[in-house]
């Protein structure tokens, strides 16, 4: 018998959507026939690589922070688009549970929407979070303009039926499981992925900023560093820079956590998905620090600790200094590699149902 799981997921980058992923693709294991209903506008091109069947809602769920880029965020911009979501209409919240009437269980990570259809539907939630967003608007200082949407949210919070919390955690709250990083799961080995990128026997440095497109000046000097194969994700198209730079697109057929196992050196932002991704593959991690997030510094910290990292701060990235310290950079990979934290998401959900 089909099992259908309803997932509300925030359109905050794509973190929110690749622990969903990995979460699904755990609870297969154990519902061969599972079923997912997604809400979200996190493109559905990404969800076509987790092979569980789902069907797709072009839902506004979430808001977050509107980012102009990697590392910079836009406040009046946050504040506008939370005040067009901000309280949630009934008829928004009237059709998604009509949607949702077949769904045993709604997954929201981290999406009030999802809480409150599952009130209006009688179906429980279940909130998966490492952080939520009335955490992150009081990092944001008195005065910012957030604390209405602050208020609101964390009652929303409040409201899920079960709380899963998830290394890095950020804040420590009342919860049914903690577990280690959700991670997608591999689907190339090691060898086949170097095999592709033609890297011969070069070491592979891997820079990902979590998908979204920025201006890298330090490019322009990669190919003076002919003992190292660079492969820069996130980029407009696919293309080769010499013989030893390869820029991927969004429409790359190359799937990101193989790239990381297939990498010497993962260079990337301090964001979630990365990170447990990262952590899976035992791959030698440096973490570019960004000042303007609550949730870097937690992020940051588990890099070093648990990760044996490096974090580096903006400057020292966007200027390239650091092509001059690649060899320190690799201390090899890591042999003991922690569970992923999907399968210890999935084993309790399943004990759910």
């Amino acid at each position: 018998m089909t099992t259908e799981l309803a997932c509300f997921i925030s359109p905050h980058g794509f973190g929110h959507a690749t622990r969903t992923i990995g979460l699904l693709q755990a609870l297969q294991y154990h519902l061969p026939k599972l079923k997912a209903r997604l809400f979200t506008t996190v493109p559905r091109s990404l969800f076509q690589s987790s092979e569980v069947p789902f069907s797709y809602h072009p839902v506004i769920t979430d808001v977050g922070l509107v980012q102009r880029d990697a590392f910079l965020e836009d406040r009046q911009q946050t504040i506008d688009k939370l005040a067009e979501l901000l309280p949630f209409t009934p008829s928004l919240i009237g059709d998604c549970a009509e949607l949702c009437r077949s769904c045993r269980l709604i997954i929201c990570d981290i999406s009030c929407l999802g809480i409150e259809v599952g009130r209006a539907a009688s179906i429980p939630s279940i909130l998966v979070e490492n952080f939520t967003w009335d955490w992150i608007y009081a990092q944001m200082g008195p005065d910012s303009g957030l604390e209405p949407f602050q208020e609101f949210l964390s009652g929303s919070y409040a409201k899920a039926d079960f709380r899963i919390q998830t290394d890095p955690v950020c804040k420590p709250a009342r919860h049914d499981l903690h577990c280690g990083p959700i991670a997608r799961r591999q689907m190339a080995e090691r060898h086949l992925v170097r095999a592709e990128l033609a890297a011969a026997q070069r070491q592979i440095v891997l820079i990902s900023m979590g998908g979204v497109a920025l201006d890298l000046p330090f490019v322009k000097d990669l190919h003076r560093h002919k003992d190292y194969y660079f492969v820069v994700a996130g980029q407009s198209h696919d293309r080769a820079l010499g013989d030893n730079i390869r820029l991927l697109g969004p429409r790359s057929t190359l799937h990101h956590p193989d790239l990381i196992n297939g990498a010497d050196l993962l260079i990337c932002k301090s964001g979630y998905s990365t990170i447990a991704e990262c952590q899976q593959s035992g791959t030698p991690i440096c973490c570019v620090a960004r000042e303007n997030f609550a949730e870097s510094a937690v992020v940051e910290r588990y890099v070093a600790k648990e990760m044996s990292g490096t974090v580096i701060n903006e400057r020292y990235f966007f200027s390239g200094e650091w092509l001059n310290d690649l060899e320190e950079m690799m201390p090899g990979r890591r042999e003991t590699l922690p569970v992923n934290g999907a399968d210890q998401a999935a084993e309790f959900i399943y004990s759910l149902l």
